[in-house]
């Protein structure tokens, strides 16, 4: 095996260990703003991101909304451009649902588009990729990277940020079921409100989920027997239940148990 061709690989392994770091650290509940954030952390271990941006489809004002945009690790300003509009690379990307790869910005515009362009903010790029982010299979955003560099990018960064936008398609679609999870959640009752469990009540809630006697409660808690039993009993009296099993249903149910 040649030089280069080790080279090449050890690049491939430092590619694929930086992309799991990625999708690791975007799984749990973030707002888009913080997926930007993270991946933007990230990002530039894996190629020249000079320019960062994730544009996400509105479909009500049918614009694709770019928030958190980044430029030479400065924050650009609020923009959203038409999904329609085929005389930008957003617009080309969603009608024709495929990546754009250009080296020579002047020279490779026109394969793409009707007319020459100038940046919405920021730099006049050289080089630059957009890929479409797939949700069920319909483009729900766009994300790109561009640089003032000419030649800047391989078919094998292409491919890489690719990847990275089915990272980001997954936690957006992570992101967005737990927040119907959060509104279709049943509320707790008022007179839960009223007098909700305290944080002993709640550890001994966690523990009884668990399947925790109460006899491995109180050595865990170091609280005597009968004090669990109070503890207990005030759950059940509070979450209007009659033993643990429908005490655990309904704190799950309203989101004190995960």
């Amino acid at each position: 095996m040649s030089s280069q061709q080790k080279d090449s690989g050890k690049s491939l392994l430092t590619s694929l260990r930086v992309l799991n770091q990625i999708g690791a650290s975007i799984m749990s509940e973030l707002t888009i703003e913080e997926i930007i954030e993270r991946v933007y952390h990230y990002v530039n271990e894996l190629m020249d991101a000079y320019s960062f941006a994730i544009g996400i489809y509105n479909p009500s004002t049918k614009h694709f909304e770019y928030t958190g945009t980044r430029e030479n690790d400065k924050k650009m300003p609020f923009f959203s451009i038409e999904a329609d509009n085929t005389g930008r690379f957003s617009g080309w990307v969603f009608a024709n649902k495929k990546e754009v790869l250009i080296n020579d910005f002047e020279n490779e515009c026109a394969q793409y588009l009707p007319n020459m362009i100038t940046a919405m903010h920021g730099l006049e790029p050289k080089s630059a990729m957009y890929v479409p982010i797939f949700i069920n299979k319909e483009v729900a955003g766009i994300l790109s990277v561009r640089t003032p560099v000419k030649n800047a990018y391989s078919p094998q960064e292409m491919e890489i940020l690719k990847m990275l936008a089915v990272f980001i398609a997954k936690a957006f679609e992570h992101t967005r079921q737990a927040l119907l999870q959060k509104q279709t959640r049943p509320h707790p009752p008022k007179s839960y409100m009223q007098d909700p469990l305290s944080a002993r009540e709640l550890e001994v809630l966690v523990l009884l989920s668990k399947g925790y006697t109460n006899r491995s409660i109180a050595a865990e808690l170091f609280i005597s027997g009968s004090t669990v039993k109070t503890h207990t009993l005030n759950i059940y009296q509070k979450m209007a239940a009659a033993n643990r099993t429908p005490a655990i249903v309904k704190a799950r149910e309203y989101g004190l148990l995960l």
